[in-house]
């Protein structure tokens, strides 16, 4: 006879066996970042650096500090390089 562990998220719910949250509790978690990077492009400034931010056509909702990148990429290279982007879908 074998047995199997159930494995419960923090909340107290059954998860699947490598998952480290449930199902809802990360649908929550994502929901609940995805509103704070809303927030901070909605000021248009980074929250690290202070520069304005760049949307990236190349996945839908996903916006970089424009001192993002290479020197070739930034809006300003001779200031130092910034490393914030975050995704509002």
């Amino acid at each position: 006879m074998t047995t199997t562990a159930i494995h419960q998220c923090d909340c107290g719910r059954r998860m699947s066996q490598y998952a480290r949250e449930c199902r809802k509790c990360a649908t929550e978690r994502s929901a609940r970042l995805h509103a704070e990077v809303s927030a901070i492009v909605a000021s248009g400034h980074c929250p690290q650096c202070g520069s304005g931010l760049r949307h990236n056509l190349s996945i839908a909702g996903w916006w970089q500090c424009e001192q993002y990148g290479a020197d070739s990429h930034r809006a300003r290279p001779d200031e130092p390089q910034c490393s914030w982007q975050g995704f509002t879908e």
